[in-house]
């Protein structure tokens, strides 16, 4: 069966990866992918302060040890009927399964605020740091927009900015953060949110709940159905658009349903994964659990004895807070099209977050170089730091 795989992120490799160790020679795996490089990016909010960096995977290693051809291209339609996708360089690649893995694109949320997007987009928050360290700064609003499906970056960059504070003895400096959410990291639960809120009151980090931003302008946070707030500068996350891919399903903001293997509609040779999903949650250890499903469900048509289950995803997340780093765990189930968080969570050891196959793969090679002669789900525990 021949399988194409697009997209160079967490869910395309995690299925490709998966695939070559599920489906073995059933399948015949290529992936289609613009980038020759993988950025592992949580690490990306401590780069301003020092405490970590981006660290970048070889795709062209990681396909060639997994026995996958491997195409640098992007993907600019998709021809169901046909079997095939063309690229943005006008060639026409044949499938006989297709698993879309190809994310989705981050667009300013909140006008008039730093927006931090990743990796590439901390030059401008470095420069409000040099702003408090010399007195130029005061107040400083940390701002989850509305929608936001991820909110943790946010929470890690103002627990490191009380820390950058509180260390340096900055005096009259005001740091708040500000959220649509009922309690700090609700997705996670009571526990988690409990343990936040700890954390934020310790850094001296002001906290709004269920206050929603509209826009930053004039040295003020102007929020829905409430007096603006006193912000100096404001920082936020980008909210994220789907992919509108053409040829394949998508709703209105452009994002690919999927069921619970990861089908996309009536296209029964069409999967998909990841961030370009209409799962709400976007975040790649989601997206992992999202890319074995389909991975077994491809696996199972190409004849691999297994049966494949069904995507019930675990939240799982590593809070980096510029001392010791806290884990979080919850339980996640679906009802209907809608991903819904269960009450319980609680602090939970360090384990695979970047997913079952693609973390032990990426750590091996890092550590030696080389992954021959080892098996890819092996039980390494993978920890940014």
């Amino acid at each position: 069966m021949r399988v194409t795989i697009v997209g160079g992120g967490v869910a395309a490799l995690e299925a490709m990866l998966a695939l070559h160790h599920i489906a073995q020679d059933r399948v015949d795996v290529e992936l289609v992918t613009p980038t020759p490089e993988f950025e592992y990016r949580p690490l990306s909010v401590a780069e301003p302060f020092g405490l970590g960096k981006v660290r970048k995977f070889d795709i062209v290693r990681l396909a060639r040890r997994s026995g996958t051809r491997l195409h640098l291209a992007g993907v600019a339609s998709v021809h169901p009927g046909e079997h095939r996708v063309e690229t943005w360089d006008g060639r026409s690649l044949s499938y006989d399964v297709l698993m879309l893995g190809i994310g989705a694109t981050p667009v300013p949320a909140l006008p008039g605020a730093v927006t931090i997007k990743g990796p590439g987009y901390t030059g401008r928050f470095r420069t409000l740091l040099r702003e408090l360290e010399h007195h130029k700064l005061r107040r400083l609003t940390f701002a989850v927009p509305a929608g936001g499906s991820w909110p943790l970056p946010l929470y890690e960059l103002a627990l490191m900015t009380g820390k950058h504070v509180r260390d340096r003895g900055l005096r009259k400096v005001e740091i708040s953060l500000v959220t649509p959410e009922a309690a700090p990291l609700e997705l996670f639960g009571p526990p988690a949110s409990e343990a936040v809120s700890a954390l934020l009151s310790e850094r001296g980090i002001t906290l709004h709940t269920q206050t929603t931003p509209i826009e930053a302008a004039d040295g003020e946070l102007r929020i829905v159905n409430g007096d603006p707030l006193l912000a100096e500068a404001v920082v936020s996350l980008p909210r994220l658009r789907g992919p509108y891919l053409s040829g394949v399903p998508h709703n209105g903001d452009g994002f690919i349903p999927v069921d619970a293997h990861g089908y996309v509609g009536d296209e029964l040779d069409v999967y998909a994964a990841g961030d370009a999903t209409t799962c709400p949650i976007k975040q790649g250890g989601v997206a992992a659990q999202q890319a074995d499903a389909a991975a077994e469900a491809i696996a199972a048509r190409a004849g691999a004895p297994i049966d494949p289950q069904p995507f019930r995803p675990v939240l799982r997340g590593l809070l980096l807070t510029g001392s010791e780093p806290r884990y979080m765990r919850n339980e996640v189930y679906a009802q209907t099209e809608d991903n819904i968080v269960s009450e319980h969570a609680l602090w939970w050891p360090p384990g695979k977050i970047a997913g079952h196959y693609l973390a032990p793969a990426l750590a091996l090679g890092e550590l030696d170089g080389s992954t021959e002669g080892v098996p890819v789900d092996v039980g390494l525990e993978v920890a940014s730091g």
